[in-house]
Order: C-alpha cells, then sequence, then structure tokens
C-alpha cells in the first residue's frame, strides 16, 4: 500500500494555540486556503481511496482534495478522530509541554479528566490504519486526519516508541508518504 498521509488545515484553535481535540472546529479561511494549496499538490495522484477523520476540518481538507479526484469516494473513519483531551480541550497552551508530557512513557496511561488515555487513543488509531491496510493492501491511500493522529500513524509503521512520538508532527494541511 502507498499511504499519503495529510494534517488538516489551520482552524482558529490553532491560531490562538488551544488545545482542540475532539472538539469540532471549522477551518480558518487560512486553513481553506492551505487545503487548495495541498490539493493542487496532490492533484495528480492516483489515489484509489480517501479515508478522512470525521471531525469538520479533517472533513473539509479532504472534500477540498477530492475536488481533483471527483470520482474517488471519501470514507469517514472515526478511528482516525483527534485524541479527547477531555477538560483540557478549548484551554489556551503557552508553549508544547503539556503535548510532550502527554506522549512521554511513565504517562501514556494518564488522561485529562474527560479525556482519551494516549494508550487508548493509540490503539484506536492503530486498529483504524490496520483496517485501512487490509483493506486497501495493494492501494493508493490518502488518510486525511489530526497532528496527534499524524504521530500515532508515524510511530505505528516505524514501530517506534512513545518517548520518541513527539519527534514527528506534521504541520497545517503538509503530508508524509509511506510504503507500507
Amino acid at each position: 500500500m502507498i499511504l499519503y498521509l495529510v494534517r488538516h488545515g489551520k482552524t482558529e484553535y490553532n491560531t490562538v494555540k488551544r488545545y482542540t481535540g475532539s472538539t469540532n472546529v471549522p477551518l480558518s479561511e487560512e486553513g481553506v486556503a492551505q487545503a487548495h494549496k495541498t490539493a493542487e499538490m496532490l492533484k495528480n495522484i492516483p489515489f484509489d481511496v480517501i479515508v478522512s477523520s470525521p471531525l469538520l476540518r479533517a472533513k473539509t481538507t479532504a472534500e477540498i482534495i477530492a475536488e481533483y479526484h471527483p470520482d474517488i469516494p471519501i470514507i469517514l473513519n472515526d478511528g482516525f478522530r483527534e485524541r479527547s483531551f477531555g477538560d483540557w480541550e478549548g484551554r489556551e497552551y503557552k508553549d508544547r509541554s503539556f503535548i510532550d508530557y502527554i506522549c512521554l512513557p511513565e504517562n501514556i496511561y494518564s488522561a485529562p479528566d474527560g479525556g482519551e488515555t494516549v494508550a487508548d487513543f493509540y490503539a484506536r488509531v492503530k486498529n483504524a490504519l490496520d483496517e485501512v491496510k487490509n483493506e486497501y493492501p495493494d492501494k493508493t491511500v490518502l488518510i486525511v486526519a489530526h497532528g496527534m493522529v499524524s504521530r500515532m500513524i508515524n510511530k505505528a509503521i516505524k514501530s517506534i516508541p512513545f518517548g520518541q512520538a513527539n519527534e514527528f508532527l506534521l504541520s497545517n494541511c503538509d503530508y508524509i508518504k509511506y510504503e507500507i
């Protein structure tokens, strides 16, 4: 399988540095422009299927990319929904210390109140990735998802430990190609 992984375009939460998590926020105007630019870059890739998180920011990014691939289905997969940060969602952050903290191996079984542990989140994302790999083993697949999801997909594909998972992050509307 050839896998392209795209992170959604920018949102207002990204701009003001708020923990978004599973909060369903739309793309900002800048995010829409980023999605169109990424769509242009990917227009000649012969995707067989587009799989997206059902959250609006990822779904909209996938739909914009799909404008160049009108005959390719978009499948929404809840397994690629961003991690729930529980009580942390909507809070502003000054730096990335919380995000770095939650991926430390000793913290993967902890979560903010009402949130999802990294261990549970990773299991969900890995199961979704395994489903895609099993369903489309010889295909070219585009997954449109989120920052933390991209870390977990990268971790699963490269078999890296949790402690190294934070070393990888796609910026808004960046993409990476994997051959699995």
